[in-house]
Formats: C-alpha cells, structure tokens, sequence
C-alpha cells in the first residue's frame, strides 16, 4: 500500500498573504470575507494575516511575486474579478493572470491560492463570491492551507504534523 502525502486544513503558527483586486471591488470585498471567514475556522492568528489591495487583477502576479521573494508568508491567497465584456480585453488579461499566478506558483517556495473569478456576467460573478455557487475565497484559502502544510511536511517542518484532510472534500 503507498503511503500518501497531503497537507491539513490548520492553519495555527502560518503566515498569509491576501492579495486582492479593487476591480469589481464589491465582489472582491466578498471573496476577502470568505478567505478570512476560512483562516479563522482553522486557526489562523489575526496577527499572521495581512492584506494588500491593487488596482486589478493583472496586478495580482506582480504583487504576488514580491510578496513571495519578501519570504514572510508560508501561502499567499490571490482574489480577484474578471467579467467578460465586449472586447478581447477579457481573454488577454485572464491568461495573463493565470499565467502570471501559475508561474509563481510553480517557482516559488509558498503555497498560493488563485482565488481570481474569471466570469461571463455579474450574476456569475456574485454567485461564485458567496451566494448559490459558495465563496471562491474561502476555496481558494482552503487549497493554500492545505498547501502550505504540504510543503511544510515535505521540508520537515515540524508544524505540518496536524491530521491529515478528510480522504474527499465538496468542490
């Protein structure tokens, strides 16, 4: 039988970042509840949270990156809103974004939560940030706590030895 390596859902003695967008900043207001809503359910002390706010979504991945090199965060949370319009300006800025996201992601030593809405309509958007469809932010803060003890555990951080996730979690 393999043995499986995953993180845990406490966030006691971790250190996140929370980046969102002012664009669309009525829903990104929500998405930022939802993520502080998760770190305290599983322990987050409120001195080990610190937001910071950009003018828009294609600012996440810059900000995400300094926020990285600065080593003060075990897991970063990006949130943002991208509503599709007439224009191609949609499809640009989210494939930048997500790249952008992405590629920290994959180079940096931190977890990172993408938490970055990428919708057709408003409705949609006010669905996925707390309403019928659940809070992207709280989801996203989910998967960058679990990560962050991920990592932890395969450093040999003796932090990440709190109980494993439940084997299955709702989407």
């Amino acid at each position: 039988m393999p043995h499986i390596h995953q993180g845990n859902w406490s966030a006691k003695g971790k250190r996140f970042a929370i980046l969102a967008s002012r664009w669309n900043e009525f829903i990104s207001d929500k998405l930022i509840e939802g993520a502080l809503d998760a770190l305290a359910k599983s322990g987050a002390e409120d001195g080990a949270i610190e937001i910071f706010r950009c003018p828009g979504a294609f600012e996440l991945p810059g900000l995400a990156r300094r926020l990285a090199d600065s080593g003060k965060f075990d897991a970063l949370v990006c949130l943002g809103v991208v509503i599709r319009g007439a224009t191609p300006h949609f499809d640009v800025i989210v494939n930048q974004v997500t790249r952008g996201i992405a590629g920290i992601a994959a180079e940096a030593k931190l977890a990172i939560g993408f938490g970055v809405l990428t919708c057709d309509s408003i409705e949609q958007a006010i669905e996925r940030s707390g309403s019928k469809g659940g809070n992207r932010g709280s989801d996203a803060t989910m998967a960058a706590i679990e990560m962050a003890n991920l990592y932890a555990a395969l450093a040999g951080d003796s932090r990440a030895e709190a109980p494993p996730v439940a084997k299955s979690r709702k989407k």
